[in-house]
């Protein structure tokens, strides 16, 4: 039975000295490998080794360097690395923690930079095109259709003005009312088969934000279609509107026109003021059948001016009191080189009223309606007319000229070109 030896108990103190003759023994590679050849020599290792520690004033005992010695036999403090696996790839992985976490931070950094970078530059951006025309589409339906609803109404009161104004039309123009007539009940016709094209187009699909990009292009066609009928039925409308418009004149401003063309005629005492009757008459007709009421309108009153006119019967005569000249002269509009002379003229009714009345500037072409205006004559007669108030301050010979009933311009006693200014 071999002899069995017991191993002393070493304390903690003495482990660390006796890991610390191991880490000695490793940098003293060379003693180690000369000593440990055989047993006989691991007194003196153990002897050089008390050597080296008494050398660094460390008491170590014999058996704490000889544990020490056996423990570098043994290899019992040496490092054995694990062998590969899992377990060590994820302990390595754990190790390097602080490494490839900075990394890994830093990259996902990069890639949330990135990410809303594109979000905020493309999609963003994208989105909100995509949003606001859709939005755009979804209001211009509405507006069709509220248009569409409009446009109903407007017919369906368009067509009860019709009838009303049909009902009674002036006794001297019943052939224009029916032509007008006429006119506006094909207009409204052709306004209420335009609406109903329009109605009965393919519903307009329902418009998405997200599939706006597939539904646009369709979209707007089928608006771009509606919108087109929808513009021929105002158009239409107009027409009827216009052609109404113009029989309600006949009714209100032109009941009687035949009856002024009729007055005015037998005013009329020269063959001038008959075909420019005649004329206007025709006018105000044309107006009315066309459905210019505003044209009609004004054909009518220049008719009543000249019925006006024709009536009238005065004394021009050229003003001669104070505070206004007898007499004006004028530098012409184009040339600064010659003088216009105009002597200063009203109208004097029989009965002594003081007429107002509308003239034309040849200056700047205006009609003016007022009580005293400038009449050009000729140097001479401007000369004259200044000697004669000169003499005593007043114009003894005042008459220039007479204005005949039936006649729409005066009789000249003097020579004059029929210029006449408003303003001096």
């Amino acid at each position: 039975m071999a002899e069995s030896r017991e191993t002393p108990k070493i304390e903690l103190p003495e482990v660390m000295i006796a890991m610390d003759v191991v880490d000695t023994l490793r940098h003293q590679r060379s003693l180690v490998e000369r000593e440990l050849q055989s047993e006989d020599r691991e007194q003196a290792l153990i002897e050089k080794l008390r050597k080296i520690y008494a050398d660094q004033g460390i008491d170590v005992s014999d058996a704490v360097i000889a544990e020490g010695v056996r423990a570098m036999r043994e290899e019992r403090f040496a490092f054995r690395p694990p062998k590969s696996g899992w377990k060590v790839s994820l302990a390595n992985f754990y190790i390097g923690r602080k490494r490839w976490a900075k990394r890994l931070l830093i990259g996902l950094a990069a890639l949330v930079g990135i990410w809303g970078g594109y979000q905020y530059f493309y999609i963003a951006p994208s989105e909100r095109a995509r949003a606001r025309a859709a939005q755009e589409l979804k209001a211009s339906i509405a507006d069709q259709k509220a248009r569409m609803s409009e446009l109903k109404q407007v017919i369906i009161t368009t067509s009860g003005e019709l009838e009303a104004v049909r009902k009674s039309p002036p006794r001297n123009f019943i052939s224009q009312v029916g032509r007008l007539s006429e006119k506006a009940r094909k207009a409204l016709a052709s306004a209420g088969r335009q609406l109903e094209s329009a109605e009965k187009l393919p519903a307009v699909m329902r418009v998405s934000d997200d599939r706006i990009e597939e539904t646009a292009a369709s979209v707007q066609r089928r608006l771009s279609m509606r919108s087109g009928l929808l513009d021929n039925v105002e158009s239409d409308l107009r027409s009827a509107q216009g052609a109404i418009a113009s029989i309600n004149a006949l009714t209100s401003g032109f009941g009687d026109l035949q009856e002024l063309r009729s007055r005015a005629l037998g005013e009329s005492k020269e063959p001038d003021a008959t075909r420019k009757i005649e004329s206007l008459y025709k006018e105000a007709l044309d107006g009315i059948q066309a459905g210019d009421a505003e044209s009609a309108q004004k054909a009518r009153q220049s008719l009543k001016s000249i019925y006006d006119i024709l009536r009238q019967e005065y004394t021009l005569q050229i003003v001669s009191r104070p505070g206004i000249p007898s007499g004006v002269w004028r530098y012409p509009v184009d040339r600064q080189s010659a003088r216009n002379y105009y002597l200063v003229v009203e109208a004097v009714t029989p009965s002594g009223k003081q007429l107002k009345l509308p003239i034309p500037s040849e200056e700047d072409g205006s009609i003016r309606s007022t009580r005293v205006w400038g009449l050009r004559v000729d140097a001479a007669q401007f000369d004259k007319v200044r000697r004669d108030k000169e003499a005593d301050g007043m114009v003894n010979q005042k008459r220039v000229g007479h204005k005949k009933r039936g006649y729409l311009n005066p009789d000249y006693d003097i020579s004059t070109t029929g210029g006449m200014i408003t303003e001096w």
